[in-house]
């Protein structure tokens, strides 16, 4: 008998293009590790990860992802791309387990947990710029007719952040609807759900 819980958490930025310290950069996923733990296995063996890897990054001309170009309303860091727009430069951070990493780990009530580790940065950007950085433990234990899980953790204030289990969003952070940008990358934000019922 098994019973696996598919665990997501996709990092990505929500427009097509990010303008950021005078460059503009390619949007999108930049993340998505998505383990598999199966509450009938005991320890690291419960856990299943594919292949992690980070996306590839691409900077574009300013002038290929103009202010306010089909975006009205956005924050000047949200940008689109014109049509026929080429990389000027592109490439993808080497992934290791310093900057991107899942691991089973042990966690006060739960029988079985997930620490997901990302501290990766924009590899077309000069070193000592801010990295993308999330620290995020999902508890998971079985429970009389059901599963419930906790979550806690930290991630910085950009980008988007969501935590799935088995396809179901439970943590969703929006940098636009936050009011962040960029800059946060500099700063933190906790994530902190009780246990509850999947």
């Amino acid at each position: 008998m098994a019973t696996p819980i598919a665990l997501k958490l996709t990092i990505g930025i929500p427009s097509e293009a990010v303008y950021y310290l005078m460059y503009t950069f390619s949007g999108g996923m930049k993340c998505s590790p998505n383990p598999t733990v199966d509450l009938d296995k005991a320890g690291a063996e419960s856990l299943t990860l594919p292949a992690l890897v980070w996306s590839t990054t691409h900077e574009y001309e300013n002038a290929d992802a103009p202010k306010d170009e089909g975006n009205p309303g956005k924050p000047d860091w949200f940008r689109s791309l014109r049509s026929g727009a080429k990389p000027i430069k592109s490439a993808t951070l080497q992934r290791t387990a310093e900057n991107l990493d899942v691991q089973f780990v042990q966690l006060a009530g739960a029988t079985h947990a997930v620490k997901f580790y990302v501290n990766g940065g924009n590899p077309l950007m000069p070193s000592g710029t801010p990295d993308i950085d999330a620290t995020i433990t999902v508890g998971l234990r079985k429970v009389p007719g059901g599963i419930e899980f906790c979550v806690d953790g930290t991630h910085d204030g950009f980008p988007n952040y969501v935590l799935q289990i088995n396809g179901k969003p439970v943590y969703e952070w929006d940098a636009v609807a936050k009011g962040k940008t960029p800059g946060d990358l500099a700063f933190s934000e906790s994530v902190q759900i009780p246990w509850r019922r999947l």
